[in-house]
């Protein structure tokens, strides 16, 4: 029976993110990081304890001799930090002298290094078998992020929570999806675990959590494969997954062949082949993220605000039904450019003709650019007349509306204001009519460029870099879409 199953998955993991008390051993200056991440995140440092072999103080807190010196009997977090040839022995000399609810083991060089670190994680296994009680997280992994909790392995990570969780297999990956998810779209997290080795908490187990969790909103997996040890975690796994209510945007690593070796000597897990993953995707609501960071940090960003503009409004959330895209620009070619992209993609760009034609003639008797979609206004948008062609282009056959524009030297000038409440006028208007608007902004070093991307997302505008990045993202969500209009 999983342990988890006797304890119920909800509580009993909530303490894993929200511990009362941490033990590091062994602390040592290499590892100081995870100190410093406790200390930035603002976590009761009277409830840390630091054993050391050697140091006497790390970053100001003093470090006990022994685990005996710790000052309770009851611990709800240890993070083990020892050589891998003391790996066993300091677990069970850990376990015989304190109760111990959780242990990150951080040691690497275990099952994924060689058969000697197969056999580590066996007799590792054989341990926390022993003591049902306690379950861990690892070996080989950075550990936990949680800004509620108060915990974090590095002193980077945003103290402000949010709605995103975060099962990583790779803890690199997943610290630089807290990183640069929160510096490029101020993406916030409500729980992030990066997994490594899967001895015991099976991947399948945070899922589950998550899926209960309400602190959660969307879910991000990084996923290499199926542990060595554990047989029946593949119907596990797709079981948790037919299952889940919340939208996951699942990376898979070992892809290909070559790929697949290359799991093997990170975390030690079996990749499966990929027409085992064609099936899963097809036959559960999760959603299929290509190997690429950039990538799934562009879906997750769209997804948590997305359903979080819904939240705020009390209101239930809707997806995209239909693929038709306007695109608003002042270039020709780009618009061109446009067209190719969001038509190879599978979007559709209705042409608008006919009445609707007419009556955007009649807004602006157009002589130079377009009006049949994309709209090519290059010489109007801080005019009234610039709102009043958009309102008036965008009705119920259009899902998506992409705004193509640049930054501006000076924000002050009566031109961009003018522009600017433009665009405040058309968001008010597509939102209104349940769609969605997003802004391409091309990516290039400038200062002011950064200055206007800031101002727009501050104003609840989706930013993104280009055309392609924009529309991948709208795609994934329609796609849920259409997965969770057939799950219900």
């Amino acid at each position: 029976m999983n342990k988890l199953e006797d304890f119920g998955s909800k509580d009993f993991l909530d303490l894993l993110f929200k511990p009362k008390n941490v033990l590091i051993y062994d602390a040592k200056p290499k590892i100081s990081f995870f100190v410093d991440g406790f200390i930035r995140q603002g976590y009761n440092l009277e409830n840390l304890y630091l054993v050391s072999t050697k140091d006497e103080e790390i970053l100001g807190i003093k470090c006990l001799k022994s685990v005996d010196n710790v000052p309770v009997d009851s611990i709800d977090l240890v993070i083990l930090s020892v050589r891998r040839d003391d790996l066993v022995k300091e677990l069970l000399n850990l376990l015989s002298r304190k109760i111990v609810k959780f242990i990150h083991i951080f040691t690497a060089g275990t099952g994924e290094f060689d058969e000697k670190g197969v056999k580590i994680e066996r007799e590792i296994k054989e341990i926390l078998n022993a003591y049902p009680s306690t379950r861990s997280i690892g070996p080989n992994c950075m550990g936990l992020y949680c800004p509620l909790g108060k915990i974090a392995y590095y002193s980077s990570f945003p103290t402000e929570n949010g709605a995103v969780g975060l099962i990583f297999q790779s803890g690199d990956l997943h610290s630089k999806m807290v990183k640069f998810s929160a510096r490029r779209y101020n993406i916030r997290f409500s729980k992030g675990v990066s997994v490594g080795n899967c001895v015991d908490i099976q991947v399948s187990e945070f899922l589950q959590y998550f899926n209960e969790d309400n602190e959660t909103q969307v879910i991000c997996v990084y996923f290499e494969g199926l542990p060595v040890l554990y047989k029946n975690e593949g119907r596990r796994l797709l079981e948790v997954l037919k299952n889940m209510r919340k939208p996951v945007l699942f990376m898979r690593g070992g892809r290909t062949e070559r790929g697949q070796a290359a799991v093997l000597t990170h975390t030690g897990s079996l990749a499966s082949k990929g027409d085992i993953w064609k099936a899963i995707f097809k036959q559960t609501p999760i959603i299929e993220v290509p190997p690429s960071l950039d990538e799934l940090i562009d879906y997750t960003y769209l997804f948590s605000t997305h359903i979080q503009n819904y939240k705020e409004k009390n209101k239930e959330v809707e997806y995209p039904k239909f693929k038709n895209v306007l695109v608003i620009l002042w270039s020709g070619g780009f618009g061109i450019l446009a067209t190719d992209i969001l038509t190879e993609l599978g979007l559709n760009l209705p042409i608008i003709s006919g009445k609707k034609l007419d009556a955007l003639k009649q807004i602006y008797p157009i002589k130079i650019g377009s009006l049949c979609n994309p709209l090519d206004m290059p010489w109007i948008i801080s005019s009234k007349v610039y709102l009043e062609v958009c309102k008036a282009a965008v009705d119920d056959t259009i899902d998506l509306v992409l705004v193509v524009t640049d930054s501006w030297k000076d924000l002050d000038d009566e031109r961009f204001k003018n522009f600017y409440n433009n665009l405040l006028g058309i968001k008010e208007h597509v939102h209104s009519l349940d769609k969605i608007l997003m802004i391409i902004l091309p990516q290039y070093p400038s200062e002011s460029r950064k200055i206007l991307s800031n101002k727009l997302k501050n104003d609840g505008f989706f930013v993104y870099r280009s055309i392609e990045s924009a529309a991948k993202s709208f795609l994934k969500l329609y796609e849920y879409g259409k997965k969770r209009k057939v799950a219900l």
